[in-house]
């Protein structure tokens, strides 16, 4: 099996240049589709068994393998397991305001690594201005694969904010110029792959959506800039033609299907209150997926709704939340994304979940899988069976409320480069001083 996971990531070009190997002794007349057949036709539990050791950048392989085998990444005994085996962290880092919004605090909490005390931090990104202080880093974006993030550490009157992309299950960072930083950030995306320069070598991208005047809205178009870790560069991309308001306040980009996607209010259209808005962030292009009418339909009847998208199972979902008599939710699958067709999958009451909470409504913030959620209950992270209406798992976190909640996974795989420069390790702080970045003009 590990074999045809080899073959699979070959490079392409490569195969076709290559001279063909002579057939091993006994197995003349065998074509590479039998071969493939054989290893797809191994019973469950031996697929289950090696594919829990793959390590965490060979799963988006072994999952376009076959609907078998991505569903079998995809059990609800999957990732724990994998995560002991493999090495790899899963989970979410959760991110809130200080008491007087000064500052961030981000924890990393996990069902398959229930200690109170986080295994991963982010205490070791240089802070320029306050470098004592662990409240002035902001993680602004959180690639899909590789354990990347990038973060913003807060300014102070003599240095402006500054840039970083950062690995916090290795304790590595890199610092990256600035982008326009007078123009407010209103959205901001990352992937990052594999390098081909070497082991341990990784390439990624920014995209940072950014309204056009500071304290004014601009209704009709985004800035858009982008930075490629090749170039080691921003550069100026076309502007976005959807208004900077309506993307205000809905959260981290949700990647699912290739591309990024925010829950998007259309100002510009009265008969609609919420569309998807989706971006690519390896190309730049960008489109909108409306929601299904059935919930614009729904939730009008209800004195109080709450919209979310998440991803389940590698697939973009709508959670629904409609207040009354007994909350109820509703969870639609995105069935087609080449026909933006969505298929409701789950309806359940959600009556006797703020007995959870510490106070207020709780609302389910993320699907773990395709039955479990996410719920930030003041203080504590419980992952919650919905069918079942049971509490799976529960960690305790530092702060009383979440304000941004990233899905996060990553390896223990140190990276060398980033984008074809060294990378700066740290085992403990404080960090050392660092150069201001240099701002594209």
């Amino acid at each position: 099996m590990l074999s045809l996971l080899g073959r699979r990531r070959r490079n392409r070009d490569r195969q076709l240049a290559m001279p063909p190997s002579p057939a091993p002794a006994g197995r003349e007349g065998r074509s590479r589709d039998d071969d493939d057949k054989e290893m797809t036709n191994l019973p469950d539990d031996q697929v289950f068994e090696v594919l829990t050791r793959v390590p965490l950048d060979d799963l988006a392989a072994c999952r376009a393998v076959s609907t078998r085998w991505r569903a079998i990444t995809y059990e609800p005994a999957f990732a724990p397991l994998h995560c002991r085996r493999a090495g790899a962290f899963s989970g979410y880092l959760v991110q809130t305001t200080t008491r007087y919004g000064c500052g961030h605090i981000a924890d990393f909490v996990s069902a398959h690594h229930p200690s109170p005390a986080a295994p991963l931090s982010l205490d070791f990104v240089p802070r320029p201005g306050r470098p004592w202080s662990r409240e002035d880093v902001r993680v602004v974006a959180v690639a899909p694969r590789l354990g990347l993030a990038c973060c913003v550490a807060a300014g102070t009157g003599r240095s402006p904010p500054r840039y970083y992309v950062c690995k916090p299950a290795t304790r590595q960072w890199r610092a990256l110029p600035n982008p326009r930083l007078r123009f407010p950030t209103v959205a901001t995306a990352m992937a990052a792959l594999r390098s081909s320069d070497g082991e341990g070598a990784v390439e990624f991208r920014i995209v940072r959506l950014s309204s056009h005047v500071r304290g004014q809205y601009q209704y009709d178009s985004m800035r858009c800039e982008v930075f490629d870790s090749r170039r080691f560069a921003w550069r100026r991309a076309e502007d976005v033609p959807v208004p900077s308001v309506s993307l205000f306040g809905w959260g981290p980009a949700v990647h699912a299907h290739g591309a990024a996607h925010w829950l998007c209010c259309p100002y510009w259209d009265h008969r609609i209150t919420h569309v998807v808005f989706a971006l690519d962030v390896g190309t730049g292009a960008w489109w909108l997926i409306a929601l299904p009418r059935e919930v614009e339909d729904v939730t009008a009847r209800y004195r109080w709704s709450h919209r979310q998208i998440t991803a389940v199972d590698g697939r973009l979902c709508l959670m629904v939340t409609m207040g009354g008599a007994g909350e109820v939710l509703e969870v639609w699958e995105m069935a087609s994304y080449a026909e933006a067709r969505w298929e409701k999958k789950t309806r359940v009451s959600l009556k006797g979940l703020d007995e959870l909470g510490e106070g207020g409504r709780v609302i389910p913030q993320h699907l773990d899988s395709s039955g479990v959620a996410f719920l930030d209950t003041g203080r504590r992270a419980i992952w919650y069976d919905l069918q079942r209406g049971e509490k799976i798992a529960q960690v305790q976190m530092n702060h009383k409320r979440a304000g941004e909640i990233f899905k996060f996974e990553s390896d223990m795989t140190p990276c060398q480069t980033m984008g074809g420069r060294a990378c700066q390790s740290s085992a403990a702080t404080p960090m050392k001083k660092v150069d201001r970045g240099a701002s594209i003009s």
